[in-house]
């Protein structure tokens, strides 16, 4: 029996690998030991030329996706102000690099348009966009017209140089490695809104020093008694004095004018306004920011819960299949299995009854040899020789008397000394010829 080109490799997914290798190995083993035992063939040798015993699981390689190059942007030495320009390899949000609102230098993958951070940030706020906005809304308006989100300008390049100690030349220079060009309003620029903070000082009036310290002393009155009525003026005289000795030490005190007293009510008054916005500002503020956190948690949590249940689609999706798959290959393996032990079983059946064939024909030749009788030699005239005679003995088979040979050739003869047949020692039985044997049938259907 040849082999047929039967491929017994199952392709499965590598989830379900080695949980459906085995099954499908069994369910094959099974169903041809099961096609042995009907149809009478051996399954050890049916499974050897299947190959079922070394099935295994191949795993579909996948095209690997060629990887772009990293590209590497250098690093400036000093931080490069905007020119009007923006790199398409790069993210598009802003960074803020000390006040100069610049484009992010982190590269972008793919079609994503920011990097991982600056998505972060996105994600959070409700414009969709980074925290100081994207480097396409810079490029709307002019270099010192920027402003971010909350409403700041970027800071005049020049005060950044005096900050950090640098001059034009080395700035220029640094560009000039990058090659880029340095707008020459940075070097112009120079930011006008920058002043003190808090309320501006009210002027006041200045008055002429005299030299001496405080308020001056008013001269004392004297007042000349003449009349007899001493001890009455003289009482009014010392509490006249009295009351101008007091009203000058009242007036040793500087007097607080009403500017002075208008302008510190006005100061407490902005204090205390600036203490209650910053508190409202802080409590809105830390509201946003609960307020973006949990819509922020919502919308992740959609996402999460989006992703696993596609995940888990496709799971069951792959798993079915390879359920499928593992199915169909034991079916086609049970009926090849099948149509070996089908085709082992009528091999088996034609050579069985070749060899009764066979051995019909060889009885039939033989019957027909003991049947025909041997061809004697005619003696020669000029030779004669002397026929050797027959010796015979009696024979009793089975209740009936014979005639055998006694020269070892067990021929059986009848009354009339023909040959009726040939004693088989080892069958023990008498082979009749066939018209012995019709002539024996036909005894027999008389009696």
């Amino acid at each position: 029996m040849s082999a047929t080109n039967f491929e017994s490799t199952v392709f499965v997914s590598e989830q379900l690998a080695r949980l459906m290798t085995n099954a499908a190995k069994d369910l094959a083993i099974r169903a041809v030991m099961e096609c042995s035992n009907r149809y009478d063939f051996c399954g050890e040798e049916a499974i050897r030329m299947l190959g079922l015993e070394m099935t295994k699981v191949a795993r579909k390689m996948t095209e690997k996706k060629e990887k772009l190059p990293k590209v590497k942007l250098a690093k400036p030495q000093y931080p490069i102000p905007f020119n009007g320009t923006m790199n398409d390899n790069c993210c598009y949000g802003l960074k803020q690099n000390r006040g100069l609102y610049t484009q992010c230098q982190n590269v972008r993958k793919g079609d994503a348009s920011f990097c991982k951070g600056c998505q972060a940030q996105a994600d959070k706020n409700a414009n969709g966009k980074p925290d100081y906005g994207t480097i396409q809304d810079r490029m709307e308006v002019g270099i010192y017209e920027f402003k971010d989100p909350k409403g700041k300008a970027p800071i005049a390049f020049t005060k950044l140089m005096k900050k950090m100690k640098i001059d034009q030349e080395q700035i220029l220079n640094e560009a000039g490695k990058l090659n880029v060009t340095i707008d020459p309003i940075h070097f112009e620029y120079a930011d006008a809104t920058e002043s003190k903070r808090g309320r501006p000082k009210t002027e006041k009036p200045k008055k002429e020093s005299t030299g001496v310290k405080g308020r001056p002393k008013k001269e004392k009155k004297v007042v000349q008694i003449e009349d007899d009525n001493d001890d009455l003026f003289a009482t009014l005289v010392a509490q006249a004095n009295k009351e101008e000795e007091e009203e000058e030490i009242v007036a040793k005190k500087p007097a607080e004018s009403k500017e002075d007293k208008a302008a510190k009510e006005a100061e407490k008054a902005a204090k205390e306004a600036e203490k209650k916005f910053a508190k409202e500002a802080e409590k809105a503020a830390k509201e946003a920011e609960k307020k973006f956190a949990k819509e922020a948690e919502k919308k992740f949590a959609k996402e999460a819960e989006k992703a696993a249940k596609e995940a888990e689609k496709k799971a069951e999706k792959a798993a079915k299949e390879a359920a499928k798959e593992a199915e169909k290959a034991a079916k086609e393996a049970a009926k090849e299995a099948e149509k070996a032990a089908k085709i082992a079983a009528k091999e088996a059946e034609k050579k069985k009854k070749e060899e009764e064939k066979a051995a019909k024909e060889a009885a039939k030749e033989e019957k027909k040899a003991a049947k025909q009788p041997k061809k004697v030699e005619e003696p020669k005239e000029e030779e004669e020789e002397e026929e050797e005679p027959i010796r015979l003995k009696k024979f009793n088979f089975e209740g009936k008397q014979y005639l055998i040979s006694k020269n070892g050739n067990n021929l059986i003869y009848d009354d009339n000394f023909e040959v009726i047949g040939k004693f088989d020692p080892i069958a023990n039985k008498i082979v009749f010829n066939e018209d012995k044997e019709e002539e024996e049938e036909e005894y027999e259907e008389d009696e």
